[in-house]
């Protein structure tokens, strides 16, 4: 959510947050509540129903771990800046760190 301002100056497609305040009338302060609560919401319904579907025959145990594991990386990626739209070395960082040189 920190590119917001920038990305909006380059003319790229429409954010939730603009969305949100374009809908509703609210501050970017408001949005930025609403979204962070919004995506604390979806995790805490993601989480229940993972621990519901673990005692499920009908999905094996590993498909929901990748599921609920490509949820986490794409909120951690996302979650400051997407490492593409302007270019810095911390997305590349954390992916060499974690494929090429780990702990």
């Amino acid at each position: 959510m920190i590119f917001v301002l920038e990305e909006a100056k380059r003319g790229e497609v429409a954010k939730s947050i603009q969305c949100y305040m374009n809908d509703t009338g609210a501050s970017e302060q408001e949005a930025r509540r609403y979204i962070k609560d919004l995506i604390m919401k979806s995790w805490k319904k993601l989480n229940e129903e993972v621990q519901t579907l673990n005692n499920s025959p009908l999905l094996c145990k590993g498909f929901i771990e990748i599921a609920l594991n490509l949820a986490r990386i794409s909120h951690t990626v996302y979650q400051h800046r997407d490492g593409h739209t302007i270019e810095d070395h911390e997305t590349k960082d954390r992916v060499l760190s974690l494929f090429i040189k780990p702990a």
